[in-house]
């Protein structure tokens, strides 16, 4: 890295330097880490020793790094290396875990004891996250690592030149991104390029369901839609909230308009919509889903008092967990969730789950998954710590981390993911989920995921007034469209 203390026509050399090699880069020959390791050492020692001659220190290292195959970050200089500053702090962005003592906690201390770099974790609500997110890259006390969850977001801070570029990184240490499943790993590249490395477990989204009201009134879970329908009837004339809807939040309710128009349309309307294609709103299939989501507002399937009802604060879920509501329809996190609020309701094995209903006459598979296959793990293009930043997002393709993900009862996206859950505490649960997402067909990102900030903001807006019936299908596509 070009020695800060250096003048400004020595940095500005240097930084030509590393663009000229960088263009001869791929003709040289890779020289071995121990190598790269032993001219990073004389560097630095030859650095303290001769501080009036760093832009030429600089310059031999930018020549010595190209020589050894390290990539050059695009828009961002000189690639980290893998050796850390122990003195160094790097700050981590992240969403609220739904355990106490989570994978991604543990994580941070394991790592800070293994390496002596300080790591100072930062949690937020899912949508004061959302937020926060939009900022990332623009200003230097921001993090060295966040979460994302991939798809537009990822897309626009990689193209605006926020992220550091992972794939030489990656390269650096085989076997790091192979131990991904390919097609999760791919939520995390922009333009063939790698910024994100899966970081959770997979979250698809299913039916929970509580099997104590289940049993109580003789019922089975739905496995069409028809009969969610009479299950909704059922439930409410014996006084039961059918399906608990954090509905204050439009997130929550997207899942029923995703899944239905999915189930009627086929995986090309989630295709349509996340490539932002005008006439992806007015199709027959999302028009329909729109309509039997708004339907089941209005049969009663969520309560009186949905619209109020927050989903990140655990209200929705406590309904579940208590017996006051049957059914919730989410992603796969709602398991860790429900057994870090109350552990009792899951190791009773009160809580079950199915798949999303096969709607009659639709095209799509029953199989289909929508949902988030991953978040991931990004570096932030201004880190002054990219080697520890850098070492510190790798570490999520360790033993010790994915083996914690499997004790959150969290589906790792990895290739011996079966293998893993064998015989955990979770099993049940985990087994299962894993075999969902390796019969899917289709595994589509969740379209608030997918699409633009804007339009997702726009899309949780309008949901809320869909489900409050001050919006008819049509008025919810034009407004969409335009």
């Amino acid at each position: 890295m070009v020695d800060e203390t250096g003048s400004t026509d020595d940095r500005r050399l240097a930084e030509e330097l590393a663009a000229t090699l960088s263009e001869a880069q791929a003709a040289l020959p890779a020289a071995g880490p121990e190598t790269l390791t032993v001219i990073r050492r004389r560097y630095r020692r030859g650095q303290r020793r001769r501080a009036g001659l760093a832009s030429v220190a600089a310059a031999v290292l930018v020549l010595a790094v190209t020589l050894t195959g390290t990539q050059l970050i695009r828009g961002g200089g000189l690639g980290a290396p893998p050796a850390n500053d122990g003195d160094a702090t790097i700050r981590v962005w992240a969403i609220t875990p739904p355990v106490r003592d989570s994978a991604l906690q543990e994580l941070v201390e394991r790592y800070g004891e293994e390496t002596g770099v300080r790591v100072e974790l930062t949690l937020y609500g899912n949508e004061e996250y959302k937020q926060r997110l939009r900022g990332v890259g623009e200003d230097p006390a921001g993090p060295d690592v966040f979460v994302s969850w991939g798809g537009a977001e990822l897309a626009r801070l990689a193209r605006t030149g926020r992220l550091l570029d992972l794939t030489g990184p990656l390269r650096e240490r085989p076997g790091v991104a192979e131990r991904f499943l390919p097609d999760v790993l791919a939520g995390g590249a922009v333009d063939g390029r790698q910024y994100g490395l899966p970081m959770s477990g997979t979250h698809p989204v299913v039916l929970f369901y509580n099997r104590d009201v289940f049993a109580r009134a003789d019922l089975r879970p739905p496995r069409t839609y028809a009969e969610l329908l009479q299950l909704v009837d059922r439930f409410s004339a014996n006084g039961t909230i059918p399906l608990t809807l954090g509905g204050a939040q439009g997130w929550t309710e997207l899942m029923y308009v995703m899944y239905l128009a999915e189930r009627i349309g086929g995986p090309g309307t989630t295709a349509d919509v996340a490539a932002g294609r005008p006439d992806a709103w007015t199709k027959p299939a999302v028009l329909q889903a729109l309509r039997e989501a708004r339907d089941l507002a209005e049969r009663g399937a969520f309560g009186a008092d949905f619209a109020s009802i927050g989903y990140d604060d655990g209200t929705a879920g406590r309904r579940l967990a208590s017996g006051e509501a049957a059914m919730q329809l989410m992603g796969t996190w709602e398991y860790p969730t429900q057994l870090g609020r109350d552990s009792n309701f899951v190791l009773d094995g009160r809580l079950g789950w199915v798949p999303f209903p096969a709607v009659a006459g639709g095209v799509g598979d029953p199989a289909d998954l929508v949902g988030v296959p991953a978040q991931y793990f990004s570096v932030a293009g201004h880190s002054r710590h990219r080697a520890a930043a850098v070492d510190f997002v790798r570490a999520v393709a360790g033993d010790a981390y994915l083996d914690d993900l499997v004790a959150d009862g969290e589906v790792p996206p990895v290739v011996d993911a079966a293998t893993r859950l064998r015989g955990s505490t979770h099993a049940e649960f985990t087994t299962s989920i894993s075999e969902l997402v390796a019969r899917a067909p289709s595994y589509g990102l969740a379209w608030d995921q997918a699409v633009d900030p804007e339009t997702a903001s726009k899309l949780n807006t309008n949901l809320r007034r869909l489900f409050r019936s001050e919006l008819t299908a049509e008025q919810f596509a034009a407004l969409m469209s335009n």
